[in-house]
């Protein structure tokens, strides 16, 4: 059985078809997802490209996004890390400058003393 595309951790029971650019697109929700994208006013299509445009850009354990990372420059959980590296990678690059480039704890070219 597949699971939920939008929450991931549910058995997606509930299938929603849509056809984009003359093609077919189809989405498996559990019942407390399709309900809350019901709710939501929004068609499925609308909540899983807002889902995608997320993704890698929102901690997905304690909901942390991109933009309280760059606002604060932490994240909320070791997890974090994991699903929003390219956040953390970008933000020290444009930290450091474009040209930084890390050589280890001896600078280039230099002995270690001892």
């Amino acid at each position: 059985m597949r699971t939920c595309d939008l929450c991931g951790s549910r058995p997606g029971v509930l299938t929603d078809r849509t056809i984009v650019n003359n093609g077919m697109v189809e989405f498996h929700f559990c019942e407390q997802c399709y309900d809350e994208i019901r709710r939501s006013g929004l068609t499925t299509l609308e909540v899983m490209s807002r889902a995608a445009a997320r993704l890698g850009k929102e901690c997905p354990v304690c909901g942390t996004t991109a933009e309280d990372f760059a606002g604060s420059f932490s994240f909320g959980c070791p997890e974090c890390y994991t699903h929003m590296r390219r956040v953390a990678l970008s933000a020290a690059a444009a930290a450091q400058g474009a040209g930084a480039k890390h050589r280890g704890k001896v600078p280039y070219g230099r002995k270690r003393n001892g």
